[in-house]
């Protein structure tokens, strides 16, 4: 089974990321010509195909800014959002419960867990995430500041 999750592609190229891999976007490219030594490749990368995935792979800073009440609220949020949908799909359509409850899981858990667990593993994965997100806007800074001071 691939973890690839396609951004865009067509016959000489693929665009993707792996799907639990949120610090790397990842580029295929076919039949191209390419240079490598010790500790680097390069890669010459058709304007047209640039044009198209330097607009695609652009990095989530949502959780950036937000304090651990904004974090809250939006777990809350979620969770409450999502138990409803669990428990109507539970009345409603039995037979595709079992695989509603696993919607959203990965920060939350199965939604037929109780509420406040539901909440405090979304607040702690959301809170791991912001943390990732300002290491990459830190380095994103970095590189952007070196980059302006060189000649």
């Amino acid at each position: 089974m691939s973890t690839k999750c396609t951004i865009a592609h067509d016959e000489s190229f693929h665009f993707y990321h792996e799907v639990l891999d949120d610090d790397h976007v990842y580029l295929e490219l076919r039949t191209t010509h390419f240079e490598a030594g010790y500790g680097r490749v390069m890669i010459p990368i058709p304007i047209h195909i640039w044009e198209t995935i330097r607009h695609l792979g652009g990095v989530r800073l949502d959780l950036v800014e937000k304090q651990d009440a904004e974090v809250l609220a939006m777990v809350e949020a979620e969770v409450g959002e999502r138990i409803a949908q669990y428990e109507a799909v539970e009345r409603e359509r039995p037979d595709r419960a079992r695989f509603v409850r696993l919607l959203g899981c990965l920060p939350y858990g199965a939604a037929d867990t109780p509420r406040d667990e539901q909440i405090r593993k979304g607040v702690e994965y959301f809170q791991s995430e912001r943390e990732r997100q300002r290491t990459v806007r830190q380095r994103i800074s970095a590189l952007q500041k070196a980059n302006e001071e060189q000649p």
